[in-house]
């Protein structure tokens, strides 16, 4: 009996310890958030960016299209 209150009673406050004083786990999980929110920002503007070169190489597929056939007429008229 003796031998289970010198173990029990200090192991029953570190785990006590441990349980309560949680603001580490608050800590890790704010800053979690923050990343995520910033690393959403990022994606936003990646996809921003890729949208922009869509729309880029669309408009440059079109001319090359306009431009081939140009050519073709030339061509044919020689």
């Amino acid at each position: 009996m003796h031998d289970v209150i010198v173990v029990g009673v200090p192991l029953l406050a570190i785990l006590a310890g441990i349980f309560f004083n949680r603001n580490d786990l608050k800590d890790l999980r704010a800053e979690m958030h923050g990343l995520r929110a910033e690393m959403n920002a990022r994606f936003n503007k990646v996809e921003e960016r890729l949208g922009g070169i869509d729309a880029d190489l669309r408009q440059f597929y079109h001319l090359t299209g306009k431009l081939e056939g140009r050519v073709d007429a030339i061509e044919k008229r020689s």
